[in-house]
Formats: C-alpha cells, sequence, structure tokens
C-alpha cells in the first residue's frame, strides 16, 4: 500500500474554517472522511487524493455562499458525490435540499452522509426530466451537460429562483440565454478552477 493510501484524510482548510467556524468546517471534515473510506472501498472520487481534491472542490462549491438565499429549497442536479451540495447545505443551513443522483453508487453514498451529518436535504434517484416539483429556490448544477437542464430550469425554480453552474471557462464564454435573464460570471478561488455562472432564467 502506498504512503499517499496510508495517510488519513486531511483536516479542513484555514480559508474553509474561516469561512464557516470550526463546527461546520469540522462536520465537512466527517463527510471529507466518509467519501475517503467509500472511495477506498468502491471508487467514489478519483485522481490522487480523494481528501486532497475534495477539499478543493468543497472551495469551488462554497465560492457560490453570496449568490444563494438564506432560506428556501435547494435543487442539485447531478449531485454526484455531494459538490456542490453538502458543503452549500452545511453553510446554509436554512436551505433543505433535494439531491438528483441517478447512479446507484453515489445515491447509496449520499444518502449515508444525509444520515450521519443529519442534513435537511432528500436524496431521489432520479433525473431532472423525470418531473421533481417546482418553487426551488435555486438550482445547482456542476458535472452535467448543459441539454439535460437548461430548457427545465425556469420550470422548476420559483420566480426569483437562481441557477448556479460550475463549468469551464471556455463554455461559461457561452452562458445560458433566452428571454429575460440576469448572468454573472463570478471567479472560483483560484485560477484554472473554471468559473461559476450565476443565471437567472426567470427574472424580468
Amino acid at each position: 500500500m502506498s504512503a499517499e493510501r496510508d495517510r488519513g484524510p486531511e483536516a479542513a482548510p484555514l480559508t474553509v474554517v474561516q469561512l464557516l467556524g470550526a463546527q461546520a468546517a469540522g462536520r465537512l471534515t466527517r463527510y471529507v472522511e466518509m467519501a475517503d473510506r467509500w472511495s477506498r472501498a468502491v471508487g467514489l472520487v478519483g485522481g490522487g487524493s480523494p481528501a486532497t481534491r475534495l477539499w478543493a472542490l468543497i472551495e469551488d462549491s462554497l465560492a457560490a455562499l453570496p449568490h444563494l438565499p438564506q432560506k428556501g429549497r435547494l435543487l442539485d442536479v447531478g449531485s454526484g458525490v455531494g459538490i456542490p451540495s453538502v458543503p452549500l447545505l452545511l453553510a446554509r443551513p436554512g436551505l433543505q435540499g433535494v439531491l438528483l443522483e441517478p447512479r446507484e453508487r453515489r445515491w447509496a453514498f449520499l444518502r449515508e452522509v444525509v444520515r450521519e451529518l443529519d442534513l435537511p436535504a432528500e436524496v431521489r434517484r432520479e433525473r431532472l426530466s423525470s418531473g421533481v416539483g417546482t418553487g426551488f429556490v435555486a438550482m445547482t448544477v456542476r458535472g452535467v451537460e448543459r441539454s439535460h437542464w437548461e430548457g427545465l430550469a425556469g420550470r422548476v425554480l420559483a420566480a426569483d429562483g437562481v441557477v448556479v453552474w460550475w463549468t469551464g471557462e471556455r463554455i461559461a464564454a457561452e452562458p445560458p440565454g433566452g428571454g429575460e435573464v440576469r448572468v454573472l460570471l463570478c471567479p472560483m478561488p483560484a485560477a484554472g478552477r473554471g468559473a461559476l455562472v450565476v443565471w437567472s432564467p426567470r427574472s424580468t
């Protein structure tokens, strides 16, 4: 076994502790530990140390906080291993999450995370196209082809709801559009980590 695999998950970076406080950062550390265990068993997170990769993704997720409301229902499309939904729900306890993840292993992992961290969230083994309800104050999307969600966003969001979309810088140069929209391009925590697009598809 390599030295990297012998090493346990890393503690929360100082930037995360400063932003969220020690208690929330501690819960995120538990989440990273869970992902690390599952990754070693069934390969949830690829590419080097799962913990190192997850902390970078957590920092990217938290970049959305200035653009999210304090309360309401948040829809996360293609939740994967919980990025960005788990960090955001820990940082915004007034939000209730609906996490969509059709892949069985990731769905099972997310159910355990929600249970262990006592998150206000429901994990569904569904896709957005199956019909998930309406009135969400925010929809988060990362790693999902835009054709799978762009045309449905306005239907599921509340009138003032926003889409927060993590994508590559080149793709962000052509943000969602159509009708009366408000689009913001926001910087990520570090150069080369993509772009954050905040889109209000139903704004007037």
